[in-house]
């Protein structure tokens, strides 16, 4: 691009839990911070519903979709990858559960990283955040959440497996969910001066809360970083720029060159070139493996260490339905997830250290109405028969009744099946032994196999069929397990944390090995699974990065 390349201190790519946190930090200490986001900003209302809006909703700029979904498949791995693009990164469809790691599970992490001194950071990401536990006992109106009451009634009467060390432990995790008001969808302004609703149990926080309802980082972190007035008196207002893709760093007389490109734009359309001391790269796992690993195949950044790529895992998540639940379930209100069930076993043969969390998934009533009218049934037709015979009867013998709501609700399709039916997410300590690859068109492709993580999956199906039966209904685990395909919404590493260049691709402070001012901070660091979500931890060591940050101007 010709002219003058802007200059800032900062330059940070993606707006995920990783790059909200350290834009927001930065700015508050005086940094003149740059943050990039591929995706667009989605205000009240923005997130696509209708028909046509969804089927736009997905990620492939090669086939010209810029939308929220990105997922991907490669079929020589036994695992795809769903994540988000948009201002606040995977919070857009994240299920809101903050949950911190348990100390033993830090074991081999690099730089005496433990739960002890991420603590105070858990702590105040919690806190930015404004998160909660679900008020299922403190509120009547979330009390009357079925799904909720189904799966703590069922934690309460599990025993203890045989490969446990400890009974399962049911609790409400903290959701970054707005339960702040007196009736739902009351709006009132959170501590960062944005209005957000209170929920209304519509499910929809998957596919984007259009009410704000969710404390999404664009809300909290960005929106903190905009705001001059809230970053104290040595702050500077971050400037934020959507539809803005990273293509290339380059190093650059002493910090580094960025250039990006509107997103969905064709190779040759105009880039625009940054420059900044630092790059703190936040792109996600599989985003900021992907970028570093075509970056040092172009040269641009040659020096990144072999072990880029490497050390990558999907945080052992699973799918798992119970069907015919003997109590009503209603999965379609209430938050997506509300509770939670901890279970501790003895470590994989060499040690490793295993946990397992499942936890309650509700889904938006729309999607119910969609299942409802797909599942066969000859009722349907048998009812629509008569409906139709009824009309002709009172056609040509002008039958006397003319108030036919009974026939009309007969019409509506029966959602028993689904009122009868629990989702469950699971996730945990599954091996981090995939990789991240570019495919021959330089796209990141991830290759994982399931034998490594055997132990945890078996465990992991056990516990779910434990379940349904406490449910007193039948366990359905998803069915692309069968051929080893499973689905991750938590994928981690690729960019893993050490103590040298041979272990990992940055130190413990984030910062790249080789490249000095060179940063990457999101999941894509962490050097192992964690058992439980892992947006909190990934948060709470983005808070710690930055707080080893000194002021602009200080030393």
């Amino acid at each position: 691009m010709a002219g003058e390349v802007r200059e800032f201190d900062v330059i940070v790519i993606g707006s995920g839990f990783g790059g909200s946190v350290m834009t927001c930090r930065l700015a508050e200490k005086g940094y003149r911070v740059c943050l990039l986001e591929r995706g667009r900003e989605y205000g009240f209302n923005a997130f696509p519903r209708r028909i046509h809006e969804l089927k736009q909703a997905f990620w492939d700029p090669r086939d010209g979709l810029d939308g929220l979904f990105e997922f991907r498949s490669h079929p020589d791995s036994d695992i795809c990858t769903l994540t988000a693009s948009g201002l606040g990164g995977g919070s857009l469809i994240y299920a809101n559960v903050l949950i911190p790691m348990d100390e033993e599970l830090f074991e081999g992490w690099p730089g005496g990283i433990n739960r002890s001194v991420l603590e105070p950071y858990y702590q105040k990401v919690l806190g930015t955040m404004e998160a909660a536990p679900y008020p299922f006992d403190d509120d009547p109106y979330y009390a009357d959440t079925p799904k909720t009451a189904a799966l703590k009634d069922a934690a309460g009467r599990l025993g203890q497996d045989p490969d446990a060390t400890a009974p399962p432990h049911g609790f409400f995790p903290h959701l970054a969910v707005w339960f702040k008001g007196t009736v739902p969808g009351e709006q009132s302004p959170n501590a960062h001066g944005v209005l957000q609703s209170r929920c209304i149990k519509c499910g929809e926080c998957d596919i984007g809360c259009n009410i704000h309802a969710k404390n999404t980082l664009d809300l909290n972190y960005i929106a903190r970083a905009r705001n001059g007035a809230l970053l104290g008196p040595q702050g500077v207002p971050a400037d934020v720029r959507t539809n803005a893709e990273a293509v290339d760093i380059v190093p650059d007389g002493g910090g580094y060159r960025v250039t990006y490109r509107s997103s969905g734009d064709a190779a040759q359309a105009a880039h625009e070139t940054l420059h900044a001391g630092k790059v703190v790269v936040s792109c996600g796992s599989v985003g900021s493996a992907g970028l570093l690993l075509r970056l040092k195949r172009s040269n641009s950044l040659p020096k990144l260490s072999d072990a880029l790529g490497k050390k990558w895992c999907g945080n052992g998540d699973l799918e798992g339905t119970v069907l015919g639940a003997g109590t009503e379930i209603v999965p379609t209100k209430g938050p997506v997830i509300t509770y939670a069930i901890k279970y501790t076993y003895r470590p994989y043969p060499d040690g490793f250290a295993h946990q397992i969390y499942v936890e309650d998934a509700g889904f938006p009533a729309f999607l119910a109405w969609y299942a409802a009218g797909k599942i066969p049934s000859g009722r349907k037709f048998v009812q629509r028969i008569k409906l139709l015979w009824k009309f002709i009867v009172r056609i040509f013998k002008r039958r006397p009744e003319i108030n036919i709501g009974d026939d009309l609700s007969r019409m509506i399709d029966n959602d028993g099946l689904i009122r009868h039916t629990m989702l469950l997410l699971g996730m945990g300590r599954d091996r981090s032994d995939g990789e991240v690859v570019l495919d021959e068109q330089g796209d990141a492709a991830v290759k994982w196999r399931a034998a490594g993580s055997r132990l945890h999956i078996d465990r992991q199906k056990r516990e779910m069929k434990r379940l349904a039966k406490a449910m007193d209904g039948k366990f359905l685990v998803n069915p692309l397990t069968y051929i080893d395909k499973l689905i991750a919404v938590h994928p981690l590493g690729g960019c893993a944390m050490a103590d040298d260049p041979a272990g990992g691709v940055v130190g413990p402070n984030g910062e790249v090995f080789n490249y000095p001012g060179l940063y990457v901070v999101d999941g894509s660091i962490l050097p192992t699974s964690i058992g439980p979500n892992p947006s909190l931890t990934i948060a709470a060591l983005a808070e710690r990065i930055a707080d080893q940050f000194p002021a602009r101007g200080g030393t």
